[in-house]
């Protein structure tokens, strides 16, 4: 308990020196990055009421459905008035908020209070930004080490599959924060010190609320965590537009740890799907979606196929980039390039076939991809990443839980793997 304790603590702390590091003015009376900002002020300055935000289009006015961050916006106003600076203490408390409550995700799915701690840590490292990214040379280096391990010890299986587990989580910790940003910003600055992101993160405090209360009801059958689901759920489909994957989400989640009683599980995503229903109905009466905005932030759909291969297989990108230059220049097939391109897609394949073997695998892995898939067709901001980085998080703790627990004894990778990521009994086995 004391160490539980002390991995939650140490994970609010790093996330509030994070918001002291990311509290400063970064232009926000004269930048363009933070005109939506300005805008936002100027029309809380002006008479309006807080009704129309639940009816209509949202504060900024830009053809969303947003009501609760717009008058969390408010809130700030009355508290801080036109000091803008002061409204980022709001986007720190709702970045902290979201890394304790990742470790409580973690815990709801897995029973696993280290998987859950560290996918936390991981988590908190993406969005504070207090550390610089790892280099992809320490992936290769992990790999090195674990082929010479295992050609050591007799067992170049064991030896090359914990050597592709750590470059894999090499090139898992580098993928959040190495995705685009049309203006070139970070993942942690987006979430820590953007006023405008917000959205993304007030979304992502009401899913992650709706993914632990269905996983429990999932577990207990209890209906107050049923409404604890349901309502983080509707705080979630008012908060931001990427809650129509939420139904999917709990889903996905509750499914995982059912045992069993699937109709159960189902239940209460089923019954979030359904009120998708009214709430396309009214986004297309009632909010002004054909808007030039709208059209300028849609990227080509051709793009589509490769984003999508990017978030599944992050290294198969730069292996078939390398395959096509080959055509063009078969002198390629001699360069190091292209032969590193190739084992590091084998390596990441290797560890996702293990990582795979268990439902828990699967919902980190492809959770973060159904995550992102409603923006995915959106030119591409930080913050957009936000809720696929909590299931990327789960998927690096499994990695990294994996090559704490890889044991030098016969068919350690096995049985370290089934620990990691299985999720412990809630009882204990009956012995009669």
């Amino acid at each position: 308990m004391r160490g539980w304790l002390a991995g939650l603590g140490l994970i609010g702390l790093l996330n509030l020196i994070a918001v002291g590091h990311w509290h400063y003015d970064d232009g926000l009376h004269d930048s363009f990055e933070n005109l939506d900002t300005r805008v936002i002020l100027r029309r809380l300055q002006q008479p309006h009421a807080v009704g129309e935000w639940f009816v209509g289009d949202w504060v900024l006015g830009n053809g969303f459905y947003r009501p609760l961050p717009s008058v969390l916006y408010q809130v700030d106003y009355w508290l801080w008035g036109a000091n803008l600076l002061a409204w980022k203490w709001t986007n720190g408390l709702l970045a902290t908020l979201n890394a304790l409550l990742v470790v409580g995700v973690g815990w709801a799915l897995s029973g696993r209070r280290a998987l859950a701690l560290l996918a936390g840590c991981v988590f908190t490292y993406w969005q504070t930004g207090l550390l610089p990214d790892p280099p992809l040379w320490l992936g290769w280096v992990g790999l090195g080490a674990g082929v010479l391990w295992g050609w050591r010890v007799g067992d170049w299986r064991r030896g090359a599959l914990w050597g592709c587990l750590a470059y894999t989580l090499v090139v898992e910790l580098r993928f959040i924060l190495t995705l685009p940003d049309i203006h070139q910003q970070t993942f942690a600055y987006r979430a820590m010190g953007w006023i405008p992101a917000r959205t993304a993160t007030l979304m992502t405090l009401f899913a992650l609320l709706a993914i632990v209360g269905t996983c429990v009801y999932a577990r207990t059958g209890r209906l107050r965590w049923a409404a604890l689901g349901l309502l983080g759920f509707l705080g979630a489909l008012l908060s931001y537009e990427q809650a129509v994957v939420l139904p999917l989400m709990m889903g996905l989640c509750s499914v995982s740890v059912s045992r069993g009683a699937i109709p159960r599980a189902l239940l209460l995503p089923s019954l979030c799907l359904c009120l998708l229903i009214p709430y396309f109905a009214f986004y297309r009466t009632h909010i002004p979606t054909h808007t030039e905005y709208h059209q300028q932030r849609l990227k080509r759909f051709t793009t589509l196929p490769e984003t999508t291969l990017y978030w599944l297989v992050p290294t198969g990108r730069e292996a078939l980039m390398q395959w096509d230059v080959a055509r063009i220049a078969p002198f390629n097939w001699v360069m190091p390039a292209f032969w590193l391109a190739q084992l590091g897609l084998v390596a990441y394949l290797v560890a996702l076939r293990a990582g795979l073997r268990t439902r828990l695998g699967l919902v980190g892995w492809l959770g973060s991809l159904l995550a992102y898939a409603p923006l995915m067709p959106v030119l591409p901001l930080m913050h957009y990443y936000y809720f696929p980085a909590v299931f990327r998080a789960l998927w690096a703790g499994i990695l990294l839980l994996c090559l704490l627990t890889l044991r030098p004894t016969r068919r350690a990778t096995s049985v370290a793997l089934v620990d990691a990521m299985c999720p412990r009994r809630s009882s204990p086995r009956s012995t009669s």
